[in-house]
């Protein structure tokens, strides 16, 4: 182990570091396979990325409860591999042993998981906010709405949690199959009509709407809302 960050003290961490390397083994040598992407364990969730250098093998990997954002986790499990390896590179490169420089390491982990929570400056969320209230009372068939990243990450949202866990689990779905960018999609819910649509390449506009809405009123409102969202950006 050459690097760690906690935030919850919940796992042995050596003991949790000998296990991960364990089942990396035992798949690289046994199954002939290092294609290693997730383990979930009770309410856990280990999440894996792999990179290999000219002497070694680096196992990066995020420990998250499974009702955390997969896909959030993931972009950020990328961004600070990636970072590691640009700013360790030549230590990685002659590595004995001693790991005192990656210490250093940790503003950037601090730094990579702020910005994934700040996507816009203050001026660009005051204007989604006055768009939220807009839309409240441009329809009556409105319930919530939400302004979400590609990857589920929460911009602005009045969403209940179990219909936000719903969205989740949609994008995570789609991110499995290789459709990384959500475009249009409208579906009937127990809780009503739920209407997705792109903003932009980032982000995504969501609208909950009541059972009796008719889906042209819904499809129509939404594009309005993301159009808007899009003008104001």
């Amino acid at each position: 182990m050459i690097y760690y960050k906690i935030y919850e003290d919940i796992f042995n961490l050596k003991l949790t570091s000998s296990f991960l390397s364990a089942i990396y083994a035992f798949l690289k040598h046994s199954l002939k396979t290092i294609d290693l992407n997730q383990i979930e364990m009770g309410n856990y969730r280990f999440i894996f990325e792999i990179e290999k250098t000219e002497n070694m093998e680096l196992l990066f990997v995020i420990l998250a409860e499974r009702s955390d954002n997969l896909l959030q986790l993931r972009a950020n499990l990328l961004s600070i591999k990636n970072k590691f390896i640009q700013q360790f590179y030549d230590q990685l490169i002659d590595f004995n042993g001693d790991i005192t420089d990656f210490f250093a390491f940790e503003s950037i982990v601090e730094e990579i998981i702020e910005n994934s929570k700040k996507i816009l400056d203050d001026l660009a969320f005051h204007k989604i906010e006055q768009i939220f209230k807009d839309l409240q009372k441009f329809s009556s068939f409105v319930i919530d709405c939400a302004l979400l990243t590609q990857n589920g990450g929460i911009i602005k949202s009045s969403l209940e949690e179990k219909i936000f866990s719903e969205i989740i689990r949609m994008l995570e779905a789609r991110h499995i199959t290789g459709k990384d960018e959500l475009n249009e999609l409208i579906t009937l819910e127990d809780f009503g009509i739920l209407s997705i649509n792109a903003v932009n390449r980032q982000m995504i506009s969501v609208i909950q709407f009541k059972r009796e809405c008719p889906f042209e009123t819904a499809l129509i409102i939404s594009k309005k809302f993301s159009k808007r969202i899009q003008m104001s950006l």
